[in-house]
């Protein structure tokens, strides 16, 4: 069995936890904000597999087939497509999906997070019920900097009457609803707070890594300290192993002064 360095040992048993006491729904990988490389994926994909976990790739954008051949090969279980602004794009990131994996199932989801995503969301949505769409996300912090008003931000009342109407529209389809972006103990007690507006309507919080059900996010201590908890063991674990990998390189610099 492959021994595990420090953080990645931390970084496994972190999981566990979320799987275990707060019914993790699975892990996120991004070649899009993140900038993950194909290492980090392969990773992540060792660290799920192992434990259990689903692990979905965000990538580059809709119709990014380099991402999707990725995938592909390391075998992920659901790819989210970013920047999704009409139906055109989402037509673009089903097709390079399909022309990818044929017959093979995979899950389908996109990123709803712009002013203009949301001017055409009827359409949008329309083409994801007739393709059989599994899931829709809005992520709150581009969508909120999207319409350039110092005043809109992930938490103000704008945002959160949008993802309520929102929330109405993929709750008359067979299609889940995720939300995501900034989100904080704040943001948690302000969705408590309203809950009564969307109830029903959300299925998963997700942070940049971690995707929990709602119950969950909201109700049970911690969840939100403790999925941040494992994107910090992830971001030690990548630095412990790059610093392992440039050892060589850092004693040829220092052979290379004393040569000079």
């Amino acid at each position: 069995m492959r021994k595990m360095f420090g953080f990645e040992q931390k970084l496994v048993d972190q999981l566990v936890r979320l799987r275990e006491e707060y019914d993790l729904q699975g892990i996120k990988a991004e070649f899009e904000t993140e900038g993950s490389s194909f290492r980090d994926l392969v990773r992540l994909r060792r660290i799920t597999d192992k434990s259990n976990v689903s692990l979905y790739l965000k990538i580059g954008g809709v119709e990014a087939l380099r991402d999707i051949k990725d995938s592909l090969e390391i075998g992920v279980d659901g790819l989210i497509a970013p920047m999704v602004e009409s139906q055109f794009g989402l037509k673009k990131f089903l097709d390079a999906v399909a022309s990818i994996y044929k017959n093979k199932s995979i899950h389908r989801s996109i990123n709803i997070e712009t002013e203009q995503a949301v001017a055409n969301f009827d359409e949008i949505i329309a083409l994801g019920m007739k393709k059989n769409l599994d899931n829709i996300t809005v992520g709150r912090t581009d969508l909120s900097c999207s319409y350039f008003d110092s005043q809109i931000t992930p938490d103000c009342d704008f945002i959160f009457d949008l993802l309520t109407d929102l929330g109405n529209k993929i709750a008359a389809t067979e299609m889940t609803m995720t939300v995501g972006g900034s989100l904080s103990r704040q943001s948690i007690e302000q969705f408590k707070k309203r809950s009564d507006a969307w109830d029903g309507l959300i299925r998963y919080f997700e942070t940049r890594k971690v995707i929990l059900p709602t119950e969950v996010m909201l109700e049970s201590k911690n969840s939100i300290a403790q999925a941040h908890r494992f994107e910090e063991f992830y971001i030690l674990a990548k630095k412990e192993m790059g610093d392992l990998f440039m050892e060589s390189e850092n004693a040829r610099l220092e052979e290379l002064k004393r040569r000079s």
